[in-house]
């Protein structure tokens, strides 16, 4: 493997292997989403559904996230890892050269490079960063030009470094210093040595995005380097957004320093509680024990003795623990030096990325597309079985009177129109009820989950908030709010019980009295999201019980952590209240569907009666069209299990020749 082509790279590889397998289950969804349509058996919500599911697949990106405090050369390691191709050092990273914001690092859009810088100021916003990434007005552009000398590009990337000295007041306003009250009084009025008296250094970027037209990147991946604890603890939106959405977690420590007590607050606080994300524990600067005075293997021993001590301390296998040497690594990669690269434990941590990452994002992946294939070929499967069934329960009856005498056709043709009058007048008192139907879910079921009542708590829970300034007090305030989102949703639970008996009860009279199919084919329970409210209320509370720095910090951050809390609970909530209306819209979808086809049903049966009174011969071109409308059910099924069967090929990786 040539050391300097990234080409061989294994993360790329797998990135591109990805790519290859989603284009193939894209494809796959789409086919199943027009066979669907073209079948017409079920709501349109749900074709919805496989299409949005194949537009997320499509856009899909692979989030690598570095974590560790200040000078543990995760910089480095990104250098090595994804742009030694570049000759140089991209990033900037060295003696006084550290990273002071989080830096998104993806493709560049439309092939247009350049570096977005976030200002400090914002912070003073009650606006998250999500958002701020929608309003370009809110940042600064500078244009990354590949084309430029590297020692430019270089100038324009130290951008990242930058800090600016600014009034202890304003520090405090930004949440950036501790307040007045919980400043130790010989500290009272800092003296910054580059500023002078009453001011001190703060980052001058709050955030950053790079975009570099590179194969890695552009493939699909994003990565998130991040400065240290301090500036973890003091952006909540940092914790609980970029790092737990993150597909995988490289938690980068120095072999010089072992697992220092900051480097154990990290992984106590932001990572060990994200239990379902895949994370390496790398071990950097393992050059710094390499003597030439010294026993090779006497140095294997001290690395492989510091894995070991570290996995103990961390309470994880020491398989996830690996000793590397950014540096030595970017050197080996630019100078071509296929020896001194294999040293360095780059090619160890490449090929361990591409394990823990792509097969990680694949299953989950995999995981979304099986459970709603299969509810969608088990749903038409069975509503083309009931569709066979009463084609063939329609041949025996009407063969049956092509054995009778044809003086008892116009009395069965009597009662057929008899039949279909009394399901008409049942129908209208069904069509009549849907008013009552749908106050009850405004009423038991989405009043509960209603944005506005959240909207309100939030308010009223932010100013709780602010009148907290002990943890226990914080704690209070975060299981207060999660236990009034619960109980709303155990008032919605109850809601949605009596919403699905009162539906399903007037729809049991109609599917007895006239042998109409079961609503079992659309599944819908709001207990599993209770489930994961729970989960999260669990999460957020032990987040919440270490927020002690958080509070010593400033205010402004607690709010910032609730707001960003606050926040995601409000999208649950609103996702759920979405979920909700969609599940009653597509039970009466489907319940109408099913009284249209009985009712077509019933009149093809009058209308076949009715001819079988005018001419018995009839019968006979009756039976061979309801022949062929079996034989066309029977390719729609195989169709349907064709298609299936290639989708769930696809999703386990399989060839479709």
């Amino acid at each position: 493997m040539d050391p300097k082509s990234l080409q061989s790279s294994p993360i790329l590889q797998g990135i591109e292997d990805l790519n290859a397998w989603r284009s193939a289950v894209v494809e796959q969804l789409h086919g199943l989403s027009n066979l669907t349509s073209e079948l017409g058996l079920l709501p349109g919500s749900v074709i919805l559904h496989l299409e949005t599911l194949a537009f997320e697949i499509e856009r899909d990106s692979l989030r690598l996230a570095l974590v560790g405090e200040f000078s543990r050369g995760k910089t480095e390691l990104i250098n090595a890892l994804f742009f030694a191709d570049q000759g140089t050092r991209l990033l900037p990273s060295g003696t006084g050269q550290t990273t002071m914001c989080p830096v998104e690092i993806r493709g560049a859009p439309q092939g247009r490079p350049g570096l977005q810088l976030l200002p400090i100021a914002s912070r003073a916003m009650d606006v998250s960063i999500e958002k701020l990434k929608r309003a370009g007005s809110a940042w600064v552009r500078l244009a990354y030009d590949s084309a430029q000398q590297a020692h430019e590009r270089s100038a324009m990337l130290k951008s990242l470094t930058e800090t600016t000295c600014v009034a202890i007041e304003e520090a405090r306003r930004l949440g950036l210093c501790p307040p007045l009250n919980r400043t130790p009084k010989d500290r009272e009025r800092s003296i910054c040595p580059s500023c002078g008296l009453g001011k001190v250094l703060i980052p001058r970027w709050r955030h950053a995005q790079l975009f570099l037209p590179h194969p890695i990147l552009d493939a699909g991946l994003t990565i998130l380097d991040t400065p240290g604890l301090n500036a973890i603890g003091a952006e909540p939106e940092l914790t609980f957004g970029m790092l737990a959405d993150a597909d995988a977690v490289l938690f980068v420590l120095g072999i010089d320093t072992g697992v220092t007590q900051s480097d154990l607050t990290i992984w106590d606080q932001y990572l060990r509680r994200n239990k379902e994300q895949p994370q390496l524990v790398l071990l950097n600067k393992i050059d710094t024990l390499w003597d030439e005075l010294r026993d090779p293997f006497e140095i294997e021993d001290e690395i492989s003795m510091q894995v070991e001590k570290t996995a103990q301390r961390l309470g994880i296998d020491a398989e996830r623990v690996l000793p590397v040497s950014g540096q030595k690594a970017l050197l080996a990669r630019i100078r071509g030096d296929a020896h001194l690269l294999e040293k360095s434990g780059l090619p160890q941590l490449e090929a361990s990325i591409a394990r823990l990452l792509i097969p990680a994002r694949r299953a989950v992946l995999q995981e979304r597309c099986t459970a709603l294939v299969e509810r969608v070929q088990r749903d038409q499967q069975q509503l083309l079985q009931e569709q066979d069934r009463a084609i063939a329960v329609q041949m025996e009856s009407i063969q049956a009177l092509k054995e009778r005498t044809s003086e008892k056709v116009p009395r069965l043709v009597a009662q057929h129109k008899a039949m279909l009058a009394s399901f008409d007048q049942d129908r209208q008192r069904f069509e009549a009820r849907k008013a009552d139907f749908r106050a009850a879910v405004d009423r038991a079921l989405l009043a509960p989950l209603s944005p506005d009542r959240f909207d309100a708590r939030i308010g009223a829970a932010r100013s709780e908030m602010l009148a907290a300034w002990t943890t226990a007090g914080i704690v209070e305030r975060f299981r207060s709010f999660f236990a009034e989102a619960i109980a709303h949703f155990d008032t919605a639970l109850r809601g949605s019980a009596e919403v699905n008996a009162q539906i399903a009860g007037e729809y049991a009279a109609l599917q007895e009295r006239y042998r109409l199919p079961s609503l079992s084919t659309i599944p819908y329970a709001i207990m599993p999201r209770r489930a994961e409210l729970l989960a999260m209320a669990e999460n957020y509370e032990r987040f919440g019980m270490m927020l002690e720095i958080a509070v010593n910090t400033q205010s402004a951050v607690v709010r910032k952590a609730f707001l960003t809390v606050a926040g995601k609970v409000r999208d649950f909530i609103v996702e759920t209240r979405r979920d909700a209306e969609g599940w009653v819209d597509e039970m009466m979808a489907v319940m109408n569907r099913q009284l249209e086809l009985y009712r077509q049903k019933a009149e093809e049966e009058l209308d076949a009666l009715e001819n079988i009174a005018v001419a018995m011969g009839n019968i006979d071109t009756r039976l061979q069209q309801l022949r062929a409308n079996r034989a066309a059910l029977a390719e729609r099924s195989a169709a349907l299990e064709q298609i299936a069967n290639r989708l769930h090929r696809a999703l386990q990786g399989k060839s479709l020749d």
